[in-house]
């Protein structure tokens, strides 16, 4: 009974404070990141799993310095903690403040769907119908560079 809709497509990066030693770097091959200090999220998120099946697929084991259960919070971390974080590009979006940068990762299956999840005659309430034509409109310019 449920509909999902892919409204758009990202890409993991690598996310890292301007103090972060690749912070300079146009783009880490995923291999890279072996043995590299990474925040993450913990495993109750669908993003760390999707990382984790990732770094699996890339025989890749980054050094957990810590998860932290928020993503502002995680994002705020990195520079303190000079580590990196793997997330969604948009991840940084309204979050120009923070002074982030999302560094191009090389590597395969890396994209990650964006996309609306509703039962599946919603269509017919008109608020989701309006909300749904407004993500459609919407949410692919915020993914776009």
């Amino acid at each position: 009974n449920l509909r999902y809709e892919r409204l758009c497509t990202d890409e993991f990066a690598l996310i890292a404070a301007q103090n972060h030693p690749w912070a300079n770097r146009r783009a880490v091959h995923f291999s890279e990141l072996h043995q590299q200090r990474l925040l993450q999220l913990p495993d109750t998120f669908v993003m760390r799993r999707m990382t984790d099946e990732i770094c699996r697929k890339h025989q890749v084991r980054p050094h957990m310095v810590a998860e932290i259960n928020a993503i502002e919070t995680l994002l705020r971390s990195l520079g303190p903690l000079k580590a990196a974080a793997l997330m969604p590009k948009i991840a940084l979006r309204g979050r120009e403040n923070l002074k982030l940068r999302a560094i191009r990762l090389r590597g395969k299956n890396l994209g990650v769907d964006i996309g609306l999840l509703r039962l599946s005659d919603s269509a017919a309430n008109s608020a989701v119908a309006a909300f749904t034509s407004l993500a459609k409109a919407t949410v692919p310019r915020m993914i776009k560079p």
